[in-house]
Formats: structure tokens, sequence, C-alpha cells
């Protein structure tokens, strides 16, 4: 970014009242270890002892060296850094890549080591199940047994968020990614057992477990099969009664072989009456057109029979006679049936067709699980979901002949997921900030843009601070069982903006955002301002040593040589730049603080900070 720019950011910002907002007006605030915002319910387990280095994989680049322009390792470890554990690098770490480039690849073993990276890996994986919706209709309600369960907010931290953990569990314990569909176990948290029923099962020595969450087998008697077993999955995608399941096979061949039917060319046509369930049927077996998806979609879908839709309404409708539940062989009374084996034949009379998948016989989750982790598409898909997440690019959109090697790479490191992130991150292609016009690189190499999850995990960071609030109920709380709760404002949307800021939000935002508007800018600004307002007000309670931003100078002193080496300083933790007193953004800067003396020191400081988190060096990475 050129001094121009980045002046000019700073005397833009010096315009705007929201730059710098005193304590307390903002929606929320309250300071917070990074940790707790990076990844809730830090792992527990053996001590963590020397980083063990990490064999990463070997990738082939989508472009030769020559045609890239590729960031300075120093740059280079700034984006590492916030991808994989949303902070900037310790000043310490900075020094090693300075005298040795090399010294990256150990900084990321660590990196790798860190509870950020669960965080991580839940994030890669909600993008593609769509799994955090704070939508009424996927929250089960505060009745009977769960009464006291806590907020909505609580539960959407939990629940849904349990097929997400056996993920990151396998990848953090280093499992083969096929146990995401083959682990005779799941990964849940007190709320979850009390929603859908579980035995709890003895905790793997050595492995690493969040903190709240247990090793379990569910109670309702479906095959453990990974996530496929999960009420949670199948809550939040669940089947109508004339969909037939056929929703969730797409689910499973979309999110785990990259292999959709939706995306399918499929032949027009309009001489089907739709509205007759008969007709339609005949047409899936006779009608070419269908026949095309549906010979091998049905009998995918033909596994989910035993799951039946169960919803919020049901569950509050079990329990509206004064608290105990009404007919419980319905299965809607806590712990949840989720899964009814008495079901699981209904194919025959719906569709007819028997579970197979894609023309193997199959009998079960377990068999349907098998299949998919040996079929060479699931590695893949695996491979291509980890390599878009981190280079901001659509899987489909890496040349196949890259992503080929990709899954080699990927297979040979026994589908672990860290020697491949490692490897990723690594990589000239994650290096590379612009590519020559006409290279293989052009439109999958440059800037990457900072995901809500990873501002958050940023800001907290630096100032300690984490935007949240805890909206009232409303007329409708007691009906509903209680307050939302406190909540991430950069995390939810129904009270927050995580889709304003360009992040995903399950339900009608299916796709994040890497581009900036004027609606994330203003969220940008907003949070900035909070922030600085902050660290700015705890700075300047605490001594020199204790504080996280300004700890060169103290509040009273205003001389020009000791604002300039605070502001040296902030741009190095902030930014990660090093600057130098006289430079043209110091000089911007200390035009700022001047400026903002009239209200203080404090209002001098916080227009200072506000402005250096608004700078693209924080929006993009």
């Amino acid at each position: 970014m050129s001094i121009a720019s980045r002046s000019l950011a700073l005397l833009t910002c010096s315009l705007l009242a929201a730059c710098a907002r005193e304590p307390g007006r903002g929606r929320a605030q309250r300071g917070v270890d990074a940790a707790e915002v990076a990844a809730p319910g830090a792992a527990t387990g053996p001590a963590m002892g020397p980083v063990v280095a990490i064999q990463a994989a070997s990738l082939r680049p989508i472009a030769p060296a020559a045609e890239l322009e590729l960031l300075t390792p120093e740059a280079h470890l700034q984006r590492v850094a916030l991808a994989l554990r949303g902070a900037r690098p310790t000043p310490a770490e900075l020094a090693l890549v300075r005298a040795d480039a090399n010294a990256i690849a150990g900084i990321v073993d660590a990196y790798l080591a860190a509870p950020e990276f669960g965080a991580l890996v839940r994030d890669v994986w909600n993008e593609a199940l769509l799994l955090r919706v704070d939508v009424n209709r996927y929250v089960l309600p505060a009745v009977g047994p769960l009464a006291d369960r806590g907020s909505d907010a609580e539960y959407l931290r939990e629940v849904p968020e349990e097929p997400l953990r056996l993920i990151e569990y396998v990848a953090v314990n280093d499992r083969p990614f096929s146990e995401i569909v083959t682990a005779e176990y799941a990964i849940a948290s007190e709320l979850a057992i009390a929603v859908w029923g579980a035995t709890p099962l003895a905790a793997d020595p050595g492995a690493r477990l969040p903190a709240g969450w247990k090793k379990v087998a569910w109670d309702s008697g479906q095959p453990m099969a990974g996530i496929l077993s999960s009420g949670a999955l199948w809550l939040r995608h669940p089947s109508n009664g004339t969909n037939h399941h056929r929703a969730q096979a797409d689910l499973v061949a979309e999110s785990l072989l990259c292999s959709g039917f939706l995306a399918r060319d499929v032949p027009l046509f309009n001489n089907i009456d739709l509205s007759d369930e008969e007709v339609v049927k005949r047409a899936l077996t006779t009608d070419p057109g269908c026949v095309s998806c549906h010979q091998t979609l049905d009998p995918i879908a033909s596994h989910f029979f035993g799951f039946p839709k169960i919803g919020a309404n049901n569950v509050r409708k079990a329990y509206e006679r004064g608290g105990e539940c009404a007919n419980p062989e319905r299965g809607f009374c806590y712990p949840l049936s989720e899964y009814r084996e008495k079901q699981a034949g209904l194919w025959r009379k719906r569709t007819g067709r028997a579970p197979n998948f894609f023309g193997l016989p199959s009998q079960d989750l377990r068999t349907l699980a098998a299949q998919i982790a040996e079929d060479p598409r699931f590695s893949m898909c695996a491979a291509r979901r980890f390599y878009g997440y981190l280079m901001q690019v659509d899987p489909d959109d890496l040349p196949d002949a890259s992503a080929a090697a990709l899954q080699d790479a990927f297979i040979a490191g026994g589908l672990q997921v860290k020697p491949l992130i490692k490897a990723i991150v690594l990589s000239d292609d994650f290096r590379a900030v612009a590519a020559r016009p006409g290279s293989a690189a052009a439109g999958l190499v440059g800037r990457k843009t900072t995901r809500p999850e990873q501002l958050e995990r940023l800001i907290a960071d630096l100032t300690g601070f984490t935007w949240r609030a805890t909206p009232g109920g409303g007329k409708n709380a007691a009906k509903k069982g209680g307050d939302f709760g406190e909540v991430s404002l950069l995390g939810t949307d129904r009270i927050g903006y995580r889709a304003m800021a360009g992040g995903v939000e399950g339900f009608q935002v299916t796709e994040p955002s890497f581009s900036y508007n004027p609606t994330r800018m203003l969220v940008l600004q907003t949070l900035a301002a909070e922030a600085a307002a902050y660290v700015v007000e705890q700075d300047f309670a605490l001594a020199r040593p204790q504080r996280r931003l300004l700890q060169q100078i103290d509040e009273a002193d205003a001389a020009a040589p000791a604002v300039r080496a605070q502001i040296v300083a902030l741009y190095g933790r902030v930014l990660g730049e090093a600057v130098t007193p006289e430079s043209a953004e110091v000089d911007a800067a200390y035009g700022l603080f001047t400026r903002g003396l009239a209200g203080g020191s404090r209002r001098a400081w916080s227009l200072v900070i506000a402005a250096l988190l608004q700078d693209p060096q924080v929006a993009y990475h």
C-alpha cells in the first residue's frame, strides 16, 4: 500500500465521528483473552510439549514462480498468521523470519499445534455444511428437561456445532480425515447429549478434546458413521414429506464429494404434472431427463429414511401441557429420537430404490460411510475445500492437474490435515500477491480478505475487545424459553453483522464475500471505533508493562518525540510494519493525534488506533 493512500485513510478517519467512541457507548464491550475468541473451549489433555515438526506435503504450483509476484518473507508470515490464527505474528517470530526465511516452517508447526487451528477447521467445514444458522426453525425450544438449558446463544454455540467438533477432533488429533464419516463415535457437549441422548465413551489416550465436550455414541440406534449419524446435521438439513431425503443425499454428494446433483446439466421438460405425486414417481424411473440424476440420487437418499423431520414446533407442542411431555412414543421428547429403525425401510414405499452408492450395493450408513471414504472424490474434495478456503477461491476453480497433485499429497500424508494445511500456506500459490497477465494463476492468487471470524480474533488479540451484545428477549421471550443471551456481533446475523461483514449466514447467504462494499466498511469502521476506545481506556488504567498497545507513553505526555515513538510501536503491533518516527505515515498519524487533543489525550489516541484498525492491512492480508 502506498504512503499516500495510508495517509489518506488516516486523514479521512479524522473526519468521521465514528472513528472514536466514548467508552461505554457501544452495544457491548469487554476484555477477554484472545484464545477465548479464537477457540472457545480450549483443548485439554496432555500438556503441550515441544512442537512436533510436520512434514509438509509437496504441492504442484499453479504457475511458475517467474509468473508470480511473491510477498516478502515477513509479509508472508503476516498472511499465514492471519489465516491460521487470526492474529499478528509476534516480534520474535518476525525476527526469526528476517534472519532466516526458512524459519517460517517451524512457526507454522507451532500454529498448527495451537487451539486456534481447531477453530479454523470448524470454520472451513461450516462453509460446506452451513450449520451456524441462527434461525428460529433450527433452534430447539427450552422446554421440559431443557427448560434451564440457557440462552439461545449458548444453544447455538453447542448443538449445531456438534458435527464440526467431530471434524475438528479428527484434524487436531492427526487422524485420517476419512474418519469424519467412518467414526464410531461423536463429539458432544452436555447440552447436545441432553438434546439427542448419548452414552459417554472412554477418551482416547493422549487425544486433545475441547473442554466441555465428550466422546459419545448416540442412543437412538442409528449406525455410527461420523457426521452422517448426527441429529444436528439432519435437524439443519431436514427432508420434507415429498422430498424423500433427496436434499440430504445431495448435501452428502456436494459437501463430501464435490459432486452435487444440483449443478448437473438436466434437459428441460414441461410435460410432467409436478402436482401429481404418482406421475412424478413414474417419471423418476422412466423419463430420461429425470432418470439421469435420480438413478443415483435416490439410492443415496434411501440411507436416510430412518431420520424423520424434527422441528422446533414438534418439540414445543409435545411439552405444551404443563411441561410434561405428551406422547413420548412419537419421539419429540428430550432426549429426541432422531433415528427410528422402523422407518429406515420406508424407501420401499416412497421411491422403490434400494440403498446403493453410485451403483455399488449398500446396506446402511456404515456401508455408505465406507464407500464415501474409499471414493477418490472424497479425498479430492476435502483437499480442494481446504485449499479453496485458504486461497479464497471456489474449490472447483483449482486446475485439475494442481488438484490431482494436492490430492496425491493428501493421500501420501495418510489423509492427515496438518501436513496439507502446512503445504498450502507455505506454497507460492498462497504467498503470491499477483500473477502475470495470462498466467494460469491469474484470478486465483492475490490479496486475501480478512473474514469476520479472523477479524474478531485479530481485534481481540490486539485490543482485548470483543464485539458482543446481550439483547433483551422481547415480548415473546417467556414463550420461547428465555432471552437470546450474549452474542458475538461478528458471529451471528439475527442480532449481529456476520453477513454484512462478508461472512456466511448459512440460510440465505451461503457463500462468503471477499469484496468490500459500503456496508462492510461501516462494520469495520464501527468495530474499530469501539475497540480503540476500549483499549485506550483499559491501557491507561494499567502500568505500562501490562498494557496491550500504549506501552511507550503516559496519558499526560503529548511531547512530539514520545508520541511519535508510540505511533511507531503501534504500526509494528497493529499492522506489523516497521516505520520510522520521521516517515510520512507517522506524520499523518501524528497530525491526527494533535487534532484529537482538543478532546483529551484519550480521545486523541482513540482516533489514531481506530484509524490503524481500519487500515487496508487489517481489512486484507
